[in-house]
């Protein structure tokens, strides 16, 4: 007879969500065991996600300022891409940062295998069984390829392919206009690759407001990435070497050629062979069914991070995590406030960050905003690095001037996106902004200039289109 181990938590998934869970459990004084699967460590960020993959992208970044040293009086020699020492970079620094979580994760009980509910409070794990007071299930997401006739036969590859790709194509169709599509679009185009991307929704970026895919396009058109929206993929065909996509857009029929595809579509939350059934865990189209506390339906349950079907980010897991651990156990439940934590980022160059509400979620909650838009061309720091494309757009709450949303688009918008997160955080109105030193000359002076156009009720700018 299996005897059962007895936990005050278990967190199911050993990433982001799961180790913060656990963590937040522990200094509460709870006893914890922690449930990962037969594979590395580590969790996606850091195995598959954002550690490798801004790594491999930062070695092409480097690569686009050789490129354009001569725009700055600088003639280098001809910049040249070492495909396998990227690589072999990548590795190394994902091995680092396994290794660190690896360590961090040392301090738990720690059960590998695949887990599956026997009861409302009980898993097996390969034959091991444990029970706890309560369950917190961190499972994190997975790659589905759409279902397009013919997409297999083209041996399609995905993110996770592309992390440890030494032979670059000559040739390939993306499919997918999200965050990850653009990143690796541009990543292959600088390294050689005749890039088309295939995006279905009329913008870039269909989750951030359309002039900010615009402005991407744009972007990576100028590095020689062919952008089709508003196209849908009706199938596929092997021809020889080369893979055929049929392509339809505005009720035209055509095609495109290239020698691989890769899959840059929606990851979808993970739990096939849970059990949830088992244990009364309602799941929705979207993901684990959660309550403002993130309970689920069985109410010693809880969930966190990708499994939500929410933005994939780890700050969002971490915080979810964290909230569903401490919710576990308090008579005081905290509601989940994930616009407080509505920040993301887009590690194309020019970069991409957007922190709150866009306009979108202010007309959907009926929220009346006024908006203004000013370009980095205006910015003296811009202008002396060379970093003069883009804007940062700010929304404001037309009755008191609070700062509802910034996307900013443009050289070092990654770093700047923290002082516009500190003003939400801190409900700054435009007058705050207006007023708050900024020193000079630095990229974040453009806050005041945004602001200033707010208090001289100046009519919001075009998105401006010139590049270097």
């Amino acid at each position: 007879m299996c005897v059962s181990e007895r936990y005050d938590l278990c967190a199911i998934g050993a990433g982001t969500a799961g180790f913060a869970a656990a963590q937040a459990a522990r200094s509460l004084g709870k006893s914890v065991v922690l449930v990962s699967g037969p594979g590395d460590l580590g969790g996606t960020c850091i195995l598959r996600g954002c550690m490798p993959a801004k790594t491999l992208l930062s070695s092409t970044e480097r690569l686009g300022d050789v490129e354009h040293a001569r725009d700055v009086g600088i003639r280098a020699s001809e910049a040249r891409a070492d495909v396998r020492a990227i690589v072999e970079r990548k590795r190394e620094l994902t091995d680092y940062f396994a290794a660190d979580r690896r360590d961090e994760l040392a301090a738990f009980p720690l059960a590998r295998g695949s887990a599956r509910f026997v009861a409302n409070v009980a898993i097996d794990v390969d034959g091991r069984r444990i029970e706890a007071e309560r369950f917190v299930i961190a499972t994190g997401s997975r790659i589905v390829p759409p279902a397009i006739d013919g997409l297999a036969a083209c041996r399609p590859f995905t993110s996770d392919d592309a992390l440890d790709m030494t032979a670059i194509p000559s040739s390939l169709i993306v499919l997918g206009g999200g965050p990850v599509g653009c990143e690796f679009a541009q990543y292959f185009a600088r390294l050689g690759a005749r890039v088309t991307l295939v995006q279905a929704e009329a913008t870039l970026l269909r989750n951030d407001d359309p002039d900010i895919g615009a402005a991407l396009e744009t972007f990576l058109t100028h590095d020689g990435v062919e952008v089709l929206t508003r196209t849908t993929a009706l199938a596929f065909a092997r021809d020889g070497d080369a893979c055929v996509a049929y392509l339809a857009r505005d009720g035209e029929r055509f095609e495109r050629r290239a020698v691989r595809v890769m899959l840059a579509t929606n990851r979808l939350p993970f739990y096939d062979g849970l059990g949830l059934e088992t244990a009364s865990v309602r799941v929705t189209a979207r993901g684990i069914d959660v309550d403002a506390f993130l309970r689920t339906s069985n109410p010693a349950v809880y969930a966190a991070g990708d499994v939500l079907g929410r933005r994939n980010l780890v700050h969002v897991a971490a915080y979810a995590g964290r909230l569903a651990a401490r919710n576990a156990f308090t008579p005081h439940p905290e509601r989940a406030d994930f616009d407080r934590f509505e920040a993301h980022a887009v590690y194309t160059q020019p970069q991409i960050a957007v922190a709150g509400l866009d306009e979108r979620a202010c007309r959907e909650r009926g929220i009346a905003y006024d908006v203004r838009r000013h370009p980095f061309v205006d910015v003296g720091k811009a202008v002396v690095s060379d970093e003069r494309a883009g804007f940062v757009k700010m929304l404001a709450s037309v009755d008191d001037g609070r700062i509802l949303g910034v996307a900013i688009v443009g050289g070092e918008a990654i770093d700047l996106v923290g002082e516009a997160i500190a003003l939400l955080d801190r409900r700054a109105t435009v007058t705050d902004v207006a007023e708050m030193p900024h020193l000079h000359p630095t990229m974040g002076e453009i806050f005041g200039r945004v602001a200033e156009d707010f208090a001289t009720r100046q009519a919001p700018l075009p998105a401006p289109a010139g590049l270097r």
